[in-house]
């Protein structure tokens, strides 16, 4: 028998003996359920086989030369909020470079990272913890005004080398990321979210349907925003990351779905994205220690 078919004779089956038979009708929902699981898991590994692809993230030749840093002042950050995250301690802390963490919680006393306590701004009290971490993390020239390039690391991200020379490496151009290890459009990756659960999916689906009515086209990359570095004396990174914290909070899904749409809409030159790498679990210099604790709408 078709799955489709039998999962709603198990449908029609459940709404027949809800009230009657609530025993039964529990064994009944339960069996749905697992076909719910089974048809989505199907639906998945049919999109994976036929979508999932890495072409349309380019590597563009680079012919700048690198970037002078001596008389540059840079910070490292990172945000955790609400015990997201358990603090990790760099393996290397370069001197002239100043490490922030932007959080809620206690650090260890020693730390390489200087605490920013996030209560005594507004928007802990006006955002969720989802929310405000994105907007540290998306605005870091609103946080950090004094220093003039900044490296965020997510809170699971552990540093094992030298951040200096990522950042001479940048060149002339004012934004650093990662392209995502196995996928290049945000439609595929729309399907993965989905899948995952990583988001609200009528929201999901309604941003992706929006962005695909105004014309934004398949496989125009797609970058994984663990770690990101900018400039903050750059004007067309400012807005860029001013229209990205906008389009979050219109779409509060995952950030690395809107970012493609937002480099697309606002025309930003992408050989000015300087691009870390191609798999961030292979950078020698940084290493994910882990998954996040819970999930969470991002």
């Amino acid at each position: 028998m078709d799955i489709l078919k039998k999962y709603a004779i198990f449908a029609q089956e459940y709404t027949k003996h809800e009230r009657s038979q609530p025993r039964l009708a529990m064994r009944i929902l339960r069996r749905k359920r697992q076909l719910l699981e089974y048809i989505r898991f199907l639906e998945h590994r049919a999109y994976s086989f036929c979508h999932f692809t890495t072409r349309g993230n380019r590597m563009l030749e680079k012919l700048s030369p690198r970037l002078d840093t001596a008389n540059l002042r840079m910070a490292v950050y990172t945000c955790i909020v609400g015990h997201y995250d358990s603090l990790i301690e760099p393996r290397i802390a370069e001197p002239g470079i100043d490490y922030y963490v932007f959080t809620d919680i206690d650090i260890p006393a020693g730390s390489v990272w200087k605490k920013i306590d996030i209560t005594q701004f507004d928007e802990y009290h006006e955002f969720s913890p989802t929310q405000l971490n994105r907007r540290i993390k998306m605005l870091p020239f609103c946080y950090l005004p004094d220093y003039d390039y900044s490296v965020y690391v997510d809170g699971n991200i552990e540093i094992e080398g030298a951040v200096t020379p990522v950042v001479a490496e940048m060149g002339d151009c004012p934004f650093g990321t990662h392209y995502h290890r196995t996928r290049d459009c945000i439609y595929v990756e729309k399907v993965r979210v989905n899948y995952l659960r990583k988001a609200d999916k009528e929201t999901v689906d309604k941003q992706t349907a929006a962005y695909r009515e105004a014309g934004f086209p398949r496989h125009y990359g797609l970058y994984e925003n663990s770690i990101l570095i900018r400039s903050h004396r750059d004007e067309s990174v400012r807005h860029l990351m001013e229209a990205w914290w906008e389009e979050y909070m219109r779409y509060p899904t995952r950030d690395q779905l809107t970012l493609p749409y937002l480099i697309w809409k606002t025309g930003y030159d992408r050989s000015r994205i300087h691009i870390i790498g191609k798999n961030i679990d292979r950078n020698p210099n940084f290493k994910r220690t882990h998954s996040h604790k819970t999930a969470k709408p991002s």
